[in-house]
């Protein structure tokens, strides 16, 4: 049984590839954080207390649009409702005699990246491997938000297109091997990419019927689906459709992140048992295929400015991780294959 400090490092370790997509795609987000009104402080610790671009994003658009508190709390739990499942599968996965402590930190941070990671580790989850992904993971997001604010669109836009795609490369190299072991994960994953690409394909008037991908962090953002440049909307952060008082972004803040933590916590926190019922264990088993499936796929290509780049990188890493490369490793080809075919093309 590896240590608390090994599993921390092995955490580390495969936090790294999350890190640096968290960075490139929440630079697209301060941007959008930029025009809502919030200063680079506001919009970093908006990151770091909710992590979920979906649910942040949401924040920033009701706050230019000068919603009411109350409207803020419930589109945040719309939003992150997902996290809510994932938390639940977490809770299988950890040992039923976990101190309450530990179940309510490996809370703070359930993501779609953070859940795939964590519930890949072999046996039961040590909430130190966890930790040391979210101890690398949440600093890029947090960072990334901050200097979307303060530099707007001053990162390469090539730079930006090739680590959007490490996420979904550490993805990749999550579902394949056992996609490679076991038919039903390989049929699950393949139905998932096919589902995900019909929705994708024939979404109406610009909505989309899935959640959009991956920590919710949505990867699209770097193709123009989030606001660039200029100030302020305006009316910025005023109730009454912009005709009311000023309202207190901080408030805003604190009330996204409370929104997002119980909803995140509440699973892990209560469901203590190992469920037993065959048909829920299997659901709760196969669940977090189908959602790595439906993140990956068309998201790869759709992150890049090079559509070519983005399927090369999902061949060249799927391939790689059906010969068992590591996380680290497949992400960084996936990375590697976008720079290098965008430099060309």
């Amino acid at each position: 049984m590896e240590s608390n400090q090994t599993c921390f490092r092995r955490g580390v370790r495969d936090g790294m590839p999350i890190a640096l997509g968290y960075f490139a795609v929440a630079f697209t987000l301060g941007i959008a954080a930029r025009n809502a009104g919030f200063s680079a402080l506001q919009a970093m610790v908006e990151s770091l207390t909710n992590n979920a671009s979906a649910g942040e994003y949401a924040v920033f658009s009701l706050v230019s649009a000068g919603a009411g508190y109350w409207e803020v709390a419930v589109m945040t739990l719309v939003a992150n409702a997902r996290y809510l499942l994932m938390s639940c599968a977490l809770s299988q996965k950890l040992a039923p005699d976990t101190p309450l402590v530990h179940r309510m930190l490996v809370a703070y941070d359930v993501t779609d990246e953070i859940f795939g990671v964590s519930i890949a580790f072999p046996g039961r989850l040590n909430p130190w491997y966890t930790y040391g992904a979210v101890s690398v993971a949440l600093p890029g997001w947090g960072l990334g938000t901050f200097f979307g604010v303060a530099a707007g669109s001053a990162l390469p836009a090539r730079l930006v297109s090739a680590l959007s795609v490490g996420l979904y490369g550490m993805f990749l190299a999550i579902i394949v091997p056992p996609a490679r072991k076991s038919r039903v994960i390989l049929a699950l994953v393949l139905v998932s990419f096919a589902a995900s690409f019909l929705d994708d394909a024939y979404a109406l008037n610009g909505e989309k019927i899935l959640e959009p991908a991956a920590g919710g962090q949505d990867h699209r953002a770097h193709r123009g689906h989030l606001p660039g440049g200029g100030g302020p909307l305006p009316g910025g952060p005023r109730g009454d459709g912009g005709g009311g008082a000023m309202k207190n972004i901080w408030l805003y803040i604190l009330i996204s992140a409370g929104v997002s933590y119980l909803i995140r916590v509440t699973p892990l926190a209560l469901i203590r048992r190992e469920i037993t019922n065959r048909t829920l264990r299997s659901f709760l088993y196969y669940v977090p295929y189908v959602t790595l499936a439906v993140m990956t796929f068309p998201a790869i290509v759709e992150a890049t400015q090079s559509p070519l780049a983005g399927a090369l990188a999902l061949a060249a890493g799927a391939l790689l991780a059906w010969r068992g490369g590591s996380l680290f490793a497949v992400a960084v080809v996936c990375c590697g294959v976008v720079f290098l075919v965008e430099l060309a093309v």
